[in-house]
Order: C-alpha cells, then sequence, then structure tokens
C-alpha cells in the first residue's frame, strides 16, 4: 500500500468534509418537511380553538337565557354540605327534576345561565343523560365549597376564560360591623362570575351570570352595591384592553327595575343613580341597558309576577346584536308546572353572531 501525501490526505479530508454537510441539510431538509407540516388556522382568533370534531352553528344568530330554578338539587348528599335541603331533598324534587328537563328543552337556549342550582357536575349529567341531542357540552361555575345555591352555565358554544370572584372581599356599603368597621363579605361572590363565549369563530362576547345577595332592606341593598362596584371595576378592566367589548348580564340581580343598585349596575345616562351613590360612576366606562325596562313583563313570584328581579343586560357595544322584539319572558311550561318548577320565570334574548 502506497503511502498518501499531504496533499491527498487534505483533498480526501475535504471531500468529506463536503459529503458530510450536504448530508447534513439533506437531513434538516427532510426533518423540517416531516414535523413542520402547513398548520390549519385555528377556528377562534388567538390561542384558544375548538374541541375536535367541534363545527359551529351554521346560523348567524344566538339565544341566551337566564332562569333562577330554586333550590334545585340532586339526590345525593354532600358530606362538605350542610343543609337539611341538600342532606334529604324534599319529596317533590323528582317531579320538578322532570319538568325542569321539559323546561329546558321548551326553552331551547343556546347558553343558559342556571341560578341555585346545586353543582356543576349536576347540569352536566343532566344534559348528558337527558338532553344528550340538545348539544350542550360546555359547562362552568364557581361554587361555593359549603352552600349548595350556585350558578352554573351550560352552552351549546366553546367557552374560553373564566373569571372567578369566588375570593375577592366587597364592602357592604353603608353598614358598619358591631365593632364600628366598614362591613365587608365574600360568602356569596362565588355566585357571580364572567365566562367568554365563543359564538362563532370570529363573534366573542363575555358573559355575566350573576345571583346577587336577596332580601331587602339597608344591609342586602349595601350587600349588592359592593358586589356592583366589584363589577364595574371589572369592566374597566376589560374595555382598557378590549375597548369594543361585547358584555352581556344574565341572572337573578335580587333589585327592582328602579333600585339604586340596579340604576348603579346600569350606569346610563336614561337611569341616573341617587346622588348618594354617584361617587366614583363618573370613572366607569360601561354602561348597560335592559330590552325590557318600561314593558312591565315581571318575573317573580311566577304564578302570579309582580316584580322584576331577572334580567339580561346588554352595554352599550353588545346592543346593536340585539335582535328586535326577541328580548322576552318565556313559559317553556303550563302556568301550574312554572309555578312547581320555580318562583322565578326565566328571561330569554337572541343576538346576532356578527358585529352590526
Amino acid at each position: 500500500m502506497n503511502a498518501s501525501t499531504p496533499s491527498t490526505r487534505a483533498a480526501t479530508r475535504l471531500i468529506a468534509l463536503l459529503l458530510l454537510s450536504m448530508a447534513f441539510l439533506t437531513g434538516c431538509s427532510a426533518l423540517s418537511s416531516s414535523t413542520s407540516p402547513e398548520a390549519s388556522a385555528p377556528d377562534i382568533p388567538g390561542v384558544a380553538t375548538t374541541p375536535p370534531g367541534y363545527a359551529f352553528p351554521s346560523g348567524d344568530s344566538l339565544t341566551v337565557a337566564t332562569w333562577n330554578v330554586e333550590n334545585f338539587v340532586d339526590e345525593y348528599d354532600n358530606p362538605y354540605i350542610d343543609n337539611e335541603r341538600e342532606n334529604d331533598p324534599p319529596d317533590d324534587m323528582y317531579a320538578r327534576f322532570r319538568l325542569f328537563i321539559r323546561g329546558i328543552r321548551a326553552l331551547d337556549a343556546d347558553v343558559v345561565v342556571l341560578q341555585e342550582i346545586e353543582s356543576e357536575a349536576f347540569v352536566q349529567t343532566i344534559a348528558e343523560e337527558h338532553l344528550s341531542d340538545m348539544g350542550y357540552r360546555f359547562f362552568t361555575a364557581t361554587e361555593s365549597p359549603d352552600w349548595f345555591q350556585n350558578v352554573v352555565l351550560m352552552s351549546r358554544v366553546p367557552l374560553g376564560v373564566v373569571e372567578s370572584y369566588s375570593d375577592v372581599v366587597t364592602p357592604v356599603e353603608g353598614i358598619e360591623t358591631d365593632n364600628g368597621e366598614p362591613e365587608a363579605q365574600s360568602l356569596t361572590n362565588n355566585r357571580i362570575w364572567r365566562a367568554t363565549i365563543h359564538a362563532r369563530p370570529n363573534y366573542s362576547f363575555h358573559l355575566v351570570g350573576a345571583h346577587l345577595k336577596a332580601g331587602p332592606g339597608p344591609r342586602n341593598a349595601g350587600w349588592r352595591i359592593g358586589q356592583v362596584r366589584l363589577l364595574h371595576e371589572r369592566f374597566n378592566d376589560l374595555l382598557a384592553t378590549d375597548p369594543d367589548a361585547n358584555i352581556l348580564i344574565a341572572g337573578d340581580l335580587n333589585s327592582l327595575a328602579d333600585s339604586p343598585e340596579l340604576r348603579l349596575l346600569l350606569n346610563n345616562d336614561d337611569r341616573p343613580a341617587p346622588d348618594s351613590l354617584q361617587e366614583g360612576t363618573d370613572d366607569w366606562t360601561a354602561s348597560f341597558v335592559d330590552p325590557l325596562h318600561g314593558t312591565k313583563t315581571w318575573t317573580h313570584p311566577s304564578g302570579d309576577p309582580e316584580r322584576q328581579l331577572d334580567y339580561i343586560l346588554l352595554n352599550d357595544h353588545a346592543l346593536p346584536e340585539l335582535v328586535a322584539g326577541s328580548a322576552l319572558i318565556p313559559r317553556p311550561l303550563s302556568d301550574a308546572d312554572m309555578e312547581r318548577l320555580s318562583d322565578h320565570l326565566p328571561v330569554r334574548i337572541t343576538i346576532t353572531t356578527t358585529e352590526q
């Protein structure tokens, strides 16, 4: 074997390096084409998308309903909740359960906010076992750890981020404790949440589900006012990042149509708040309209309604999407059955799912 010269060894090394480089580049090209296929665009702008196999409804409208279904519990005792109704449900619960299923079917809303119902798991089980043909696939709630009345959302269309207020402490406006300190609470703020609803690929809105503190008198009104102030604080932050956000508020607000707390929540020129509640509202960016205002279409009590406690409110940006004449108080069951099921009547609206 002839010994190689320095020049031939150098040429051999050069050829080897060239071949190695070509192999490396070819491998990178193959790797790139095999692991980075062209990705399809997400259904929803941004990070959020839809579950595999989900298809949005083909129509251009969506219905939203709210209904307080009055102490509606399942048959099982939750050991962490010490309440007689939850521990040992009354005998009429099975009959009410059947009425609830019939009522939800007849109401036929795409998005439903339920108040005074035990849990998200209970609602999801009902939807899966008794309403499977209606398309309710998405659920959320921010539940109390020690009470059985919660606000639960069920929806045919996907949800985005859900904002919980469960642990926020809000003032009970105008009320002092026995020690002379301003009273505050966080006991019922789990009954208020905000969820993003992806109604269509290019149309989303923010839905607040709410069951404000019940009861008459200054203390309960002050409790609700503190909750309303919290909502407006959160709306300020939302509209600061998205000035054109569509916002709906749906629920049992336990506030009469001319009450200070509802006027404060509406924050519009047509329904000014009393002078005692004006402080701080000048900086609020959200104002709302009650499409049923002035119609005397009452929601409570269901047997012989004489007051409005239940609302679906729309902010200025969402109002153009409200279908004219669609806001109503439906009776999906007979008068007698409505009264057996709940002491409240539902509220229902239809919105278009394109910006108007």
